[in-house]
């Protein structure tokens, strides 16, 4: 927690929700917002009203900004990969399928505003469905409602392994064009 303007937020994954960092995300993304606007939106959003600042010197706001976006670089995310939800557990493995990775690409294009939540739902799965079951869009969404309350450390992990994945594919995709070719 950070203490800005007298207020108490939330500024580390361990102690903002995936909800919340997706939020922060989709603000920071905004191309239509210059960076004062992002940060006055976030600090809105966490709690401190845009009229608190008013009156507040650029150079202080600057400094609260860096104390805000101020990470602790030391921390490692252990790799959760049971949770609980609705009284069911749900287990996910660093492994992404081919219907996973295509959940998880579309995801990734339409970026719904609880896109982190979606493809973590993607990733948990429940032994005693089957995958139509588990891939159906109302059970994706329902388990992305239970996991945008969790802590955002538990997403970095997996959002870490997802990206490193899609990257490494885009680059194997490059050197051998001939999957490309297939789909022509």
């Amino acid at each position: 927690m950070i203490t800005i303007l007298g207020k108490e937020i939330p500024n580390q994954m361990k102690e903002l929700t995936i909800e919340q960092f997706e939020m922060i995300t989709e603000i920071n993304n905004n191309k239509d917002l210059d960076a004062v606007d992002k940060h006055l939106k976030i600090f809105e959003y966490l709690g401190i009203p845009e009229k608190d600042f008013w009156d507040v010197d650029i150079s202080d706001f600057i400094e609260m900004v860096k104390a805000f976006n101020s990470l602790d670089k030391n921390i490692d995310y252990p790799t959760i990969d049971t949770i609980e939800i609705d009284g069911y557990t749900y287990t996910a493995q660093m492994k992404l399928t081919v219907r996973d990775t295509k959940h998880i690409e579309k995801l990734a294009i339409e970026k719904p505003k609880n896109y982190i939540s979606q493809m973590m739902a993607v990733m948990f799965k429940r032994e005693d469905l089957t995958p139509a079951e588990h891939y159906a869009d109302a059970h994706i969404k329902h388990k992305a409602k239970f996991i945008c309350k969790m802590t955002a450390d538990i997403s970095i992990p997996y959002v870490m392994y997802i990206a490193n994945k899609v990257n490494q594919q885009f680059k194997n995709a490059e050197a051998t064009p001939e999957l490309e070719r297939s789909n022509a």
